[in-house]
């Protein structure tokens, strides 16, 4: 998970192991070898929480028997799996911002610790028939470190991605805790909230004489919205004479410019001769930099997204810092949720970001709230004829509140807004 080494252990050598830099390390195992490594085993585990390490107890419980927190905490509980219509998120230090004091409204059964009290700090909750809250996960604070004991099942490998695990009510539960310790271990603020942009494509462009007061308008809107809020233009090289007063409307907002292909707007698989088609379009960006005052960053979106390998590994050995694309879970592998602070970026010879973006009517809450919970930045996308940005154009009063729903979360969690090129510091390298 999330691209974390990872090393086993035999239970034997437990009460004999040291560990070094324990506040960098996770120690996974369930309730079943918890009680199988015996006295001197947990007391080994204890010495290492209070050096700093996080342990994570999760699964292989029964219903009926009583747990002992010994030696961590003079507790026991006993264990239960009931029908819940909601669970509820704590404001635990150890979980990301952005889900503290969620609360999900779904029926499923929960797992749940009867007889605990004040000592233990519980993560994620839910009620029983007598409206008593009951911890499925919950914490211990020890020395430096922190315990953490989650009573779901041992999750079953499956095809499922760690972001649709997320979005799911059904299934954010049992995936949180182990996200959180791994998280924490990591290195990871559960504090620092995930990045929010907004892409266009398409524009700026030659000839775009008429779509300038409806461009401030909506401008003006997003500004109401979500103030400061970052809108990244994707401009085709070869499009170098756009209207002035475009350009110098833009320069009043929180605005830049990337890539959007080469040189052309065309699918870059029918391409022949890329580096041709890269230095002149190089040739056109300086000339627009010089003749407008702007600058582009150093990412790309090709046209159409459709592009070769070829193309990529001409973006991997120029300067360019990214590419930017459409997240498909069907084609998501785990090295989409890498962090990036656990990469070692001296291993990578002209590395290249990866920035996913959504279309806005793929950002349901839940798929937003997944999005911020990971710290993957919520970078939605939009075309002109989305937003009423044609350069002819029927007059569409919904088109201005295009991106509403995605400035709302974002305001509600006080989203980072970030230009795609700040984007690219933060996010795993390809």
């Amino acid at each position: 998970m999330r691209g974390i080494e990872v090393e086993f252990l035999e239970l034997g050598a437990v009460p004999f192991r040291s560990i070094v830099a324990a506040r960098k390390r996770v120690i996974a195992l369930n309730f079943e070898l918890l009680e199988a490594l015996g006295p001197s085993g947990r007391q080994r585990l204890k010495k290492w929480a209070e050096s700093g390490a996080t342990i994570y107890v999760r699964g292989a419980l029964q219903q009926g028997p009583v747990y002992s927190l010994e030696p961590f905490i003079s507790q026991q509980f006993v264990f239960s799996v009931n029908p819940v219509d909601a669970y509820q998120f704590s404001s635990h230090w150890i979980l990301p911002a952005a889900i503290a004091r969620e609360r999900a409204v779904t029926a499923l059964r929960m797992p749940q610790a009867t007889g605990l009290d004040g000592g233990v700090l519980p993560i994620l909750s839910s009620r029983d028939e007598h409206g008593h809250e009951l911890p499925a996960i919950f914490a211990l604070e020890v020395g430096s470190g922190v315990i953490i004991f989650d009573l779901n099942p041992e999750p079953a490998t499956g095809e499922t991605t760690l972001l649709d695990e997320l979005v799911d009510p059904s299934t954010r539960a049992s995936s949180i805790g182990a996200l959180a310790a791994v998280d924490w271990a990591a290195g990871r603020n559960p504090l620092e909230d995930a990045p929010i942009n907004l892409v266009i494509d398409d524009r700026p462009v030659n000839y775009d004489y008429l779509s300038i007061s409806r461009l401030k308008a909506f401008l003006d809107h997003l500004e109401t919205r979500y103030p400061g809020i970052h809108v990244d233009f994707a401009w085709t090289p070869n499009h170098s004479h756009p209207d002035r007063r475009y350009i110098d409307l833009l320069r009043c907002y929180n605005t830049g410019f990337v890539w959007h292909g080469f040189l052309q707007h065309v699918d870059h698989r029918t391409l022949i001769d890329f580096d041709h088609e890269l230095q002149a379009g190089r040739s056109l960006v300086h000339e627009i930099s010089a003749r407008y005052n702007v600058r582009f960053q150093p990412v790309m979106i090709f046209p159409f997204e459709k592009d070769t390998s070829q193309a990529t590994d001409l973006l991997h050995k120029s300067d360019f810092l990214a590419k930017a694309l459409c997240y498909d879970s069907a084609r998501a592998t785990p090295d989409c949720f890498r962090l990036r602070s656990l990469q070692d970026e001296n291993a990578f010879d002209h590395s290249l970001a990866v920035i996913y973006r959504h279309a806005v009517e793929q950002l349901s809450r839940d798929r937003m709230l997944a999005l911020a919970v990971l710290g993957m930045p919520i970078s939605a996308l939009a075309h002109p004829r989305d937003l009423g940005l044609r350069r002819i154009e029927r007059h569409n009063p919904a088109a201005i509140s295009y991106f509403d729903s995605v400035l709302e979360f974002a305001k509600e969690k006080s989203l980072r807004s970030m230009s795609l090129e700040d984007i690219a510091a933060e996010v795993p390298l390809d």
